[in-house]
């Protein structure tokens, strides 16, 4: 078994698209209104609207990016709408800092010591 895919539901999916897009995401797909899928290889990294998705919004898994400069990751994560709640420092393992989409979502950037 290996996974597939992750999408996040979104009630405006291309809204949503356009914040990942402006993190640096490529978009692979648009089947417009519905789902916008993202290089991201191997799994698939996607937003779907309500009506293709599974799952309610706000109820779906937390997405970790791993990012070379932490700092460079939130100032563009808030220039594209997202609101910073916690950053936390791991000692020797990294930082990390917990993010809400435009949507809502939580999703964390992960940057570890080198």
């Amino acid at each position: 078994m290996k996974l597939k895919q992750v999408y996040l539901t979104a009630v405006d999916p291309e809204r949503l698209a356009s914040f990942y897009e402006g993190l640096g995401l490529k978009v692979r797909f648009v089947d417009p209104g519905k789902w916008i899928q993202f290089v991201s290889d191997p799994a698939a990294f996607c937003v779907a609207s309500s009506a293709e998705s599974v799952s309610d919004q706000l109820q779906d898994a937390v997405l970790v990016f791993d990012v070379d400069n932490l700092e460079a990751a939130i100032e563009s994560a808030v220039a594209a709408g997202a609101q910073v709640e916690a950053i936390r420092d791991m000692a020797s393992h990294g930082r990390a800092v917990k993010v809400r989409d435009p949507s809502g979502n939580v999703i964390q950037f992960y940057q570890a010591i080198k």
